[in-house]
């Protein structure tokens, strides 16, 4: 901790394992997790827990079942209490929903709008979905909650590959452009540590894991 005086809220977001049906641009679809899925966010949660103990004081969870599945059964086994917040829900994406990355670029032919969204989401969105700016929105309203109802807690948070990297394109303060940098893997980890402090407050990404 830089500032020795610091109230810090810690928050460890971690993207869901594997859903049924593997790799898609999924969305909003509500796929629950595979059997591969639930082995992988069981790992990636025993890395995180230390001598048995679970150190969250609540989960923090997507409405959608690959993510909240897995966190009412976390809140079970370590009887922590689970809050599924909307807002942390995956971009929905309209008419790519439930389709595989080849499909997208079949049926887009030479427009291959699934590239441009990649490489700029500021000026591009998903064709029927939601818009990149929409949903930087909703979810940077999400986080700012949870640092401050209340701060000084240690959440876990349970979301998927865009909400990280929503979360952390406003840690970093990085322009919208960048919305989609990170391509983490499936359970994929990171801790983001909040500080309040005499000079002011700062978040600090403190790891980025499997």
């Amino acid at each position: 901790m830089r500032f020795p005086d610091a109230e810090v809220t810690t928050l460890d977001l971690m993207r869901h394992g594997e859903p049924v049906g593997g790799r898609m641009l999924r969305g909003t679809t509500n796929h629950p997790l595979s059997e591969k899925g639930w082995q992988q966010m069981q790992r990636a949660v025993d890395e995180m827990i230390v001598k048995g103990s679970a150190p969250w004081d609540a989960v923090i969870t997507s409405p959608l079942s690959r993510c909240r599945e897995f966190a009412l059964w976390l809140g079970e086994e370590y009887d922590l209490p689970v809050i599924t917040e909307p807002s942390l829900a995956e971009m929905a994406l309209g008419h790519w929903e439930g389709k595989t990355h080849a499909e997208v670029r079949e049926s887009d032919g030479d427009e291959d709008r699934q590239a441009l969204l990649w490489t700029d989401p500021s000026r591009h969105s998903p064709p029927g979905g939601e818009t990149p700016e929409a949903f930087d929105a909703r979810v940077g309203a999400a986080w700012q909650e949870l640092l401050e109802d209340p701060p000084g807690r240690h959440l876990l948070v349970v979301c998927h590959l865009f909400v990280t990297n929503a979360v952390l394109r406003q840690v970093l303060e990085q322009p919208l452009s960048r919305l989609l940098a990170f391509d983490l893997p499936y359970a994929a980890t990171c801790r983001i540590r909040h500080e309040r402090h005499a000079r002011g407050e700062n978040s600090l990404v403190e790891w980025i894991g499997r």
